[in-house]
């Protein structure tokens, strides 16, 4: 009597190791895209801004630019830090040398008073900052 044996060799993955694998790495992955947006330096505020529409945008020479928001309840932001207006001056020589290499963006909402706008203007000429910008929102052409 003859037995049949198969030759056929059955390979199986599994299941367990296979969904250890997969959440290594969604945690891998979540992990570096939650440290890549904290530490990347061109990230968005998170102070709400409307800014004033314009034709023509021009990048800033600078890679990374001192942001300076001016908010329509007239608050002086650098960064994300509340900053006093007498202060202004201060603080922007503590950003030192990378000011002075990079520039200072104004990102000015449309409804804050254009006082505050060129206290902002005035301070980074003060500390000595030759390179400032102002961030616009580009609008369509009809």
């Amino acid at each position: 009597m003859r037995i049949k044996t198969s030759n056929k060799l059955f390979l199986t993955l599994e299941s367990v190791a296979m969904t250890d694998i997969v959440l290594n790495m969604f945690i891998f992955f979540f992990v570096s895209f939650s440290l890549l947006y904290t530490f990347n330096p061109r990230q968005e505020s998170k102070i709400k801004v409307n800014l004033p529409k314009g034709l023509t945008q021009v990048q800033p020479k600078g890679e990374n630019p001192v942001v300076v928001t001016v908010t329509a309840k007239n608050d002086i932001y650098i960064g994300s830090s509340l900053i006093s207006s007498q202060n202004l001056i201060d603080e922007l020589k503590k950003q030192g040398q990378a000011a002075k290499q990079n520039g200072v963006m104004v990102k000015a909402d449309k409804q804050a008073a254009v006082d505050y706008f060129v206290k902002v203007l005035d301070a980074a000429k003060q500390a000595g900052i030759d390179r400032v910008s102002v961030s616009i929102e580009l609008q369509r052409k009809e």
